[in-house]
């Protein structure tokens, strides 16, 4: 056959079997052209015809491969584009294709300058999508298009942006070029193009408002209309890029509620990421999704039940159901889990206030023997985390210590506070560590202007601790400083709640003197202070839910409690649930007298 003869018959047949066999008996007659069209048409074949061509690394295919990289630098532009695109859908990765892919790149290449729209599209989709890195191929692909965005259809130049993103490629003036075509033709662009769109210019980084707003007044109008998988990927997108799109979120929120049990688990992870990211207020959509999500935690990978546990956590939905699947699925596959999942799935739990002890403890033990691959943040906010759930971790903690010492120039400043005051929190003082030395003074002095308020009132907590309770003078930040500390704990807010003017109308019912709120020169603030005569003070401390996990003292309370006593007071803890009895009046009253009582002649 001659090859334009051959060409017809490639471009008839639709079965992998069939264009294989063509080549099998013909190939030594095939062209270029020839070459180009086989390719196309394998890239074309159905589901089935695919895998049956992916498998064992794509060996079916091997003859083809070898004679089209031998002649890959003779196919035309189109053909070139065509090749790669249709290499691309097969997703064969073996590192044998690796020769294949660089004669393409090279083919590429020399042909960028007479590519239409749809083969620079494509080309770029395609190197994207094999994860090929091809950067002068991208930079000589990012000047042609840029000059002939109006070339593009809406297909080509989300694909266009979605490549580049995917690879990585910084091209701000292609970017630039991109959002102002699309931003006029957003009504042409189908549901995923939108998404995919936004997608791009999150994950690339660049802002381009007038586009967001385009997309999301469009996007809004289509909701109904849209997969769930571009659904998740805009609410991600705008998230992500920080764009506000209150009606968009609120359409989508709408849309998931109804349609939550056709979401698969990384949409749930990343629908729920991105609300709670962007701060939109969404409890019916956090509801659907815990409801859906906590009977299938074991389809979700070990990166999902982290975000997961994370996204609830940070938009501070209850969620306890889901919280305790997350606990018991996320315990049995610790191991999977990498340094920043670890991390984050502690830190959610502890800022969720669920007591988790099986999954902190296998927690625990994986990452104390992992801390070398934690970020500075996560190292800080795992030793938060162990510390704000009262979770006792020795080991943890010294190899926390260790590491963090190695690392003191990468601190920030709240990954310094928050190390120190979770070491002081659980009283675990660094076997294996100098971590609190001069390096550490001078870290906290170098960084002393950058600390929040918050930060300096953990520092002085610290303080307490290290200069107090272990009676450690050295290492210290200077006394500005340190006095700035002091000032910043002395200023936290006091609030007197219901329950604590119950029990001090109650004990000032039985004659005693009743002080509220004494503040110590050491800046903690003792609830109630009661005089019960002959110079015998005694702290009394009113302990609502959030001092609790359950009914186990937060890291918090326990510091306190541990930190007064260390003062030299005699204190009495009333937690919430022992006042609270639920009989009459009466019948209360008296059980409520009898009970402190019996604590203050405990404590005298």
């Amino acid at each position: 056959m001659t090859p334009r003869q051959l060409n017809e018959r490639l471009s008839k047949s639709t079965r992998a079997q069939d264009l294989l066999n063509l080549h099998a008996q013909h190939g030594h007659a095939f062209n270029s052209v020839n070459l180009a069209t086989c390719w196309s048409g394998l890239g074309r074949v159905n589901a089935v015809d695919r895998y049956w061509l992916q498998s064992n690394d794509g060996a079916r295919l091997v003859a083809l491969r070898d004679q089209t990289t031998r002649q890959a630098r003779s196919l035309e532009p189109r053909g070139v584009a065509n090749t790669v695109h249709s290499l691309a859908k097969l997703a064969i990765t073996a590192t044998a294709w690796g020769s294949l892919w660089a004669e393409l790149d090279g083919a590429a290449l020399a042909s960028v300058s007479d590519f239409n729209a749809q083969n620079l599209a494509n080309t770029a989709w395609a190197f994207a999508t094999a994860g090929r890195a091809a950067p002068a191929l991208f930079d000589a692909i990012s000047v042609e298009a840029a000059c002939r965005v109006s070339d593009f259809n809406p297909q080509n130049l989300a694909n266009t942006a979605w490549a580049f993103a995917t690879a990585g490629r910084a091209a701000p003036v292609l970017f630039e070029a991109l959002a102002a075509e699309a931003a006029q033709r957003v009504r042409d662009f189908s549901s995923q193009n939108l998404a995919n769109t936004a997608w791009a210019f999150a994950t690339a980084g660049r802002a381009a408002p007038a586009l967001f707003d385009a997309i999301a007044a469009e996007a809004t109008r289509r909701v109904r209309a849209s997969s769930t998988q571009d659904m998740a990927n805009t609410a991600w997108a705008f998230a992500t890029a920080g764009r506000a799109a209150p009606v968009l979120f609120d359409a989508l929120a709408a849309e998931v509620v109804r349609r939550v049990r056709e979401l698969n688990p990384q949409e749930m992870a990343n629908t729920a990421w991105a609300f709670a990211t962007a701060g939109r207020a969404a409890p019916a959509l956090f509801a659907a999704i815990a409801a859906e999500a906590a009977p299938r935690v074991r389809e979700f990978k070990p990166r999902e039940l982290a975000n997961m546990a994370w996204d609830f956590a940070t938009a501070g939905h209850a969620a306890p159901v889901l919280f305790d699947a997350i606990a018991a699925e996320a315990a049995r596959r610790v191991r999977d889990f990498n340094s920043q999942d670890l991390a984050n799935t502690v830190w959610a739990f502890a800022t969720a206030g669920r007591a988790a002890p099986a999954l902190f403890d296998a927690i625990a033990a994986e990452a104390a023997r992992r801390v070398r691959k934690f970020t500075p943040q996560g190292l800080a906010s795992t030793a938060w985390a162990f510390a704000t759930v009262g979770r006792a971790a020795p080991a943890l903690f010294d190899a926390i210590a260790v590491e963090a010492a190695k690392r003191l120039d990468e601190l920030n400043p709240q990954n310094l506070a928050n190390v120190a005051w979770a070491l002081a929190a659980a009283d675990a003082s660094p076997t294996k560590s100098s971590l609190f030395d001069q390096r550490f003074a001078r870290r906290c002095e170098t960084l002393a202007h950058e600390f929040t308020i918050k930060e300096l009132s953990q520092l002085h907590q610290w303080r307490l601790w290290y200069a107090g309770e272990r009676g450690c003078s050295d290492a210290l930040p200077g006394a500005a400083l340190l006095a700035r500390c002091a000032v910043a704990f002395r200023s936290s807010e006091v609030k007197i709640s219901r329950l604590q003017s119950q029990v001090a109308d109650t004990l000032a019912s039985l004659g005693l003197l009743v002080q509220q709120e004494l503040l110590l020169e050491e800046g903690y603030s003792v609830d109630l202070v009661v005089d019960c005569g002959g110079g015998q003070l005694i702290a009394v401390e009113v302990d609502g839910p959030t001092h609790f996990l359950g009914r186990e003292p937060t890291g918090t309370t326990l510091l306190k409690r541990r930190q007064l006593q260390h003062l030299g007071w005699k204190l009495v803890s009333v937690p919430y649930w022992e006042w609270d009895v639920h009989v009459d009046e009466a019948t209360r009253c008296r059980r409520r007298v009898g009970y402190l009582k019996s604590q203050l002649v405990f404590k005298g």
